[in-house]
């Protein structure tokens, strides 16, 4: 498994981009929303901050960038760093839900204009092929299948059976199913094979969702001492090569449990794209809906349109008001307005 193609979309408001392997199979994703502008800080990134409390306790201390996001760093703060005092930092770890940025001391100066981009590419493994701009409706549909499925609490295997995704405030669970399966052959050599499909599929979602932190995966038995290392070594592998972030493994326990840890980097897609009782957020809604106005308006370049907005919608659309015009007057040659109304659900339709 490794990265062969990349494809762009730089849609009205947002840009996003889809890592594929050689079998088609989605395995990263990059997002960005506003430019940038007003978006939390990202992996990588050398920020200035204030340092606001150092906590013991916490073993570390908290500090605040210019847009008021906090930043953990963990350690002890240098001598002459007192409340209230600018240092900078560099971003180890991006905020998701329930969890500040983790930071750490930098000597370099702060990124004037941090190309996120640029930088989710230089992470990418090995030699990652240039990116493609987005060329077709296939291209299109291709992006946003590899969105839906880093959300999908289940996915399947090419040879049969299911891996079920749970992320937990602890850890990620993921339990395999072999319902489906082909039942040939011995019984260790069936488990071994639903075994190491799984166990593959499992470290693609984990870099194609951007988790981190502690991973359980409940392998079927019968397993033997082979099947083992087989198993913790193919898992590996298959993170290795779509991802650069640091990971460890363990073979799969007396009870059948594969355990690993991975670090952190990039905010998890679905803490960007869902709010914390999973529903879309307002910036979501409103960034979807523009992205099905592009295309409704590139497939048909006579017709306008406009676009109801929900009241969610419309109070993440009056946030960024005239930022928002600009951006579809200039994606859709002005042939799409926002209606003076708002609707129980945001929709295009044709003016």
């Amino acid at each position: 498994m490794s990265i062969s193609r990349i494809v762009l979309n730089e849609a009205p408001g947002e840009i996003r981009a889809a890592a594929f392997d050689e079998a088609g199979q989605a395995v990263r994703l990059f997002l960005q929303r506003w430019s940038g502008d007003g978006q939390p800080v990202r992996a990588g990134e050398i920020v200035s901050a204030r340092l606001r409390q150092s906590d013991v306790k916490d073993g570390g201390a908290f500090f605040e960038t210019a847009s008021g996001e906090r930043i953990f760093v963990r350690g002890d703060v240098p001598k002459g760093l007192s409340e209230g005092a600018e240092t900078t930092l560099e971003i180890r770890a991006e905020a998701r839900h329930g969890k500040l940025a983790r930071g750490a001391f930098s000597k370099q100066d702060p990124t004037p204009a941090f190309d996120a981009f640029t930088a989710w590419l230089d992470e990418l493994p090995g030699q990652p092929p240039e990116p493609e701009t987005a060329a077709d409706a296939e291209d299109l549909d291709a992006i946003e299948a590899a969105f839906d499925e880093a959300l999908a609490p289940a996915v399947g295997l090419a040879r049969g059976g299911l891996i079920r995704l749970d992320r937990t405030a602890a850890l990620i669970a993921i339990d395999i199913d072999s319902a489906g399966r082909n039942r040939k052959g011995s019984a260790a050599a069936r488990a071994l094979s639903i075994n190491k499909e799984a166990v593959e599929t499992a470290a693609r979602q984990v870099a194609l969702r951007d988790w981190g932190g502690l991973l359980v995966i409940d392998c079927l038995a019968p397993l033997t001492a082979e099947a083992r290392t087989q198993l913790r070594d193919a898992f590996l592998a298959a993170f290795q090569s779509v991802s650069a972030r640091k990971v460890e493994a363990l073979k799969p326990s007396r009870f059948g449990l594969l355990e690993a840890k991975i670090a952190w980097g990039a905010s998890p897609i679905e803490d960007r794209l869902l709010d914390e009782t999973g529903q879309k957020t307002a910036d979501t809604e409103l960034l979807d809906l523009f992205r099905d106005a592009a295309r409704q308006a590139a497939a048909d370049r006579t017709a306008f349109f406009r676009l109801t907005l929900s009241p969610r919608a419309l109070k993440a659309y009056n946030a960024r008001r005239n930022d928002c015009d600009a951006i579809l007057n200039s994606a859709c040659s002005g042939r799409v307005s926002i209606a003076s109304g708002t609707g129980e659900q945001s929709v295009v339709r044709r003016a």
